[in-house]
């Protein structure tokens, strides 16, 4: 069984053929990849930034609280002095 200049020339080109169509793919492939991995460092960033921003949250509650306190301390602290001062 002897196969052609015809037939190897054909095959040969089909070949070629099929190789620039995978590496299209494989190149195709490689930039969808690298847009996801810009997708996802902006996710990570963001990400950093929220819970920054819950930890400040967090925190704030407490000086409020402390706020409360101190202004109902010194509103007592007031009322008593007054009615001393009376």
């Amino acid at each position: 069984m002897t196969i052609s200049q015809e037939e190897i020339a054909h095959r040969l080109i089909k070949a070629e053929e099929n190789i620039e169509t995978l590496f299209k793919s494989r190149n195709q492939h490689n930039e969808e990849l690298a847009a996801v991995t810009t997708k996802l460092d902006n996710i990570l960033v963001t990400l950093g930034e929220l819970k920054a921003s819950v930890v400040q949250l967090q925190s704030r509650p407490g000086t409020m609280w402390d706020k409360l306190v101190f202004a109902l301390i010194g509103a007592a602290a007031t009322a008593f002095i007054s009615f001393i001062l009376k």
